[in-house]
């Protein structure tokens, strides 16, 4: 069978019919069927630093012998991160915190020591927590254009928190 090659967008009333192998690169619309392979965009913080939607759909491991601020991007509605914690925080927390203090973060923790778990519904500062968040607690967050939403997986109840810091 011939190959085909295109420059720029191909639109198909009717669907596409066949596999699809190699690099795409660009949006993706419509249904797919079968599997999709690749890996997640892996990143280790050790400092401070802003995170850009560009960074959308990476895993950031916390990983430093001093903690540290993360700063979150402006409003755009997709943007997703995830955080895990590799060094458990020691003599400060680890904070996730929005742009300009900005309080959109409405999430929920949930403790796998079956605690209740802290929630938050108008925060700008998201805690992995001195002497209570260990290796392996994480933070999901997703935006919807106007608020982050976070879902917190931790060990014990105080290891992730929501606050308010202005």
């Amino acid at each position: 069978m011939a190959s085909t090659t295109f420059s720029g967008p191909v639109t198909s009333t009717n669907g596409f019919i066949g596999a699809l192998t190699g690099n795409v690169t660009g949006n993706v619309t419509g249904n797919v069927t079968g599997s999709v392979t690749g890996t997640t965009p892996v990143t280790t913080l050790a400092a401070a630093s802003t995170l850009t939607a560009a960074q959308s759909g990476t895993t950031f491991f916390l990983n430093a012998a001093t903690e540290f601020a993360t700063t979150l991007p402006l409003p755009a509605a997709g943007v997703n991160y995830t955080f895990i914690v590799t060094a458990a925080p020691s003599g400060a927390s680890y904070t996730v915190v929005t742009s300009a203090s900005a309080n959109i973060i409405k999430g929920q923790a949930y403790p796998a020591s079956g605690a209740a778990g802290d929630t938050g519904t108008a925060d700008d500062t998201i805690s992995f927590v001195d002497g209570s968040s260990v290796a392996g607690d994480r933070v999901v967050l997703i935006r919807d254009g106007t608020s982050w939403f976070a879902y917190a997986f931790c060990a014990v109840a105080a290891g992730v928190t929501f606050t308010q810091a202005s």
